[in-house]
């Protein structure tokens, strides 16, 4: 009997120390993340068939009196006060051997295509055109999308010289603190 006992308490020892606890303790974990800042500008175009923000593109007959336009955008989940300017180099006549130029008369911006064009200010300290000013209204990501139209100066397109020409677009987009 007392073999049988020992044998018992050996088993009964081995099985107490592996044993799970009755009420396991409750555990918790804390998951925390953020959400990073996201501000992509450039001109959007359709590639496939969705839409694309491209950091350059072209227009062709820019002198047509109807100007050049094309579609300026901003994605962006920050809710600052934008400023979005622009240079705007005059057109230049290429591969000819006496330079010419043709001024930009104006730069129209629309929200849609169904607004009215407002006439870009130009800043007389910098001379670059002041193009639009807001505040991401959406939260989360959200894009917002400018039709801007370049105007060339069509009196001197009318005693240009035949060639091609070009003109260069430079966008950029600052806090408007």
């Amino acid at each position: 009997m007392r073999r049988y006992f020992s044998i018992v308490l050996l088993i009964s020892i081995q099985l107490a120390m592996f044993a799970a606890p009755v009420n396991p303790a409750q555990v918790t974990i804390s998951l925390t993340t953020r959400v990073p800042e996201y501000l992509v500008h450039g001109f959007l175009t359709t590639n496939e068939g969705s839409q694309v923000i491209v950091s350059s593109t072209e227009v062709d007959d820019a002198f047509n009196t109807n100007g050049a336009s094309f579609t300026y955008a901003i994605k962006t989940n920050v809710s600052i006060p934008l400023k979005v300017t622009a240079t705007v180099s005059p057109f230049n006549l290429q591969y000819a051997p006496t330079p010419y130029q043709v001024g930009i008369d104006k730069i129209y911006v629309k929200e849609s295509e169904a607004s009215s064009p407002n006439e870009a200010v130009v800043d007389t300290t910098s001379g670059s055109y002041k193009l639009v000013e807001f505040t991401p209204n959406a939260s989360g990501l959200a894009t917002y999308s400018y039709i801007l139209t370049v105007l060339a100066n069509q009196t001197e397109v009318l005693q240009a010289p035949s060639g091609a020409y070009e003109s260069t677009v430079s966008i950029g987009i600052t806090p408007n603190n």
